[in-house]
C-alpha cells in the first residue's frame, strides 16, 4: 500500500513538471505607441507677375530693366524646409536673328548686388537661398540688359535681323 500513495505523488509532481512546460504564457499590450507623418510644405511660386515683355527694341548706349521675384509662400502656408535657389538666365538669339554679341545681360538682387553676368549669348548662372523661416519670404531680381555703345562695331547690329531672347528659370532645392 505504501507503493500505490509513492507512485501518486510521482505522478502528480510528474505532471506539474510537464504541465508547466507545455504552459503558454501571453501578454497583449494594446496600442503601446502611435504615430504617423506628414509631408512638409515645400513652396516655391512666382510672386506676383514679372516685367518682362516681347519686342522691345534697344539701341547702342540704351539699357532695358525688367523685374521678377519669387516667394516660399501661398497664403498662410509656408515653406517648412530651408530652400537653396538656382537662378538661370538663358541668352540666345532670337528666333529667326542673328544675336547683338555685345549685348551684357545682369541680374541684380534687391539690394543693388550684381550676382551674375552674360555678354552676349549664353547662360547666366546664380544662387541664393531661403532660409528656415516661421514668416514667408521673397525676393525681387531685376534682369539689366545694357547695349554698350562702340562706334566701331555698332553698325554691324542695325536692324531687325538681331535680336536676343531671354528666359529665366529659378530652381528650388531642400536643403
Amino acid at each position: 500500500m505504501k507503493k500505490l500513495p509513492i507512485f501518486v505523488l510521482i505522478s502528480i509532481i510528474c505532471l506539474s513538471l510537464i504541465s508547466g512546460t507545455f504552459a503558454l504564457y501571453t501578454i497583449t499590450l494594446d496600442n503601446l505607441a502611435e504615430g504617423d507623418v506628414v509631408a512638409k510644405e515645400f513652396i516655391l511660386l512666382e510672386d506676383g507677375e514679372d516685367t518682362f515683355e516681347q519686342n522691345v527694341k534697344i539701341a547702342p548706349g540704351e539699357t532695358v530693366e525688367w523685374e521678377f521675384a519669387i516667394k516660399n509662400y501661398d497664403g498662410t502656408a509656408i515653406s517648412e524646409t530651408a530652400m537653396d535657389l538656382d537662378i538661370k538666365i538663358d541668352v540666345k538669339a532670337a528666333d529667326g536673328k542673328q544675336a547683338i554679341e555685345p549685348l551684357k545681360v545682369s541680374l541684380v538682387r534687391e539690394d543693388g548686388v550684381v550676382v551674375g553676368e552674360c555678354t552676349g549669348v549664353g547662360t547666366l548662372e546664380a544662387e541664393d537661398e531661403f532660409a528656415l523661416s516661421d514668416e514667408g519670404q521673397s525676393r525681387t531680381y531685376k534682369v539689366v540688359i545694357e547695349w554698350p555703345s562702340n562706334d566701331e562695331v555698332d553698325i554691324n547690329y542695325a536692324g531687325y535681323g538681331f535680336g536676343n531672347a531671354l528666359s529665366v528659370s529659378v530652381t528650388g532645392t531642400q536643403k
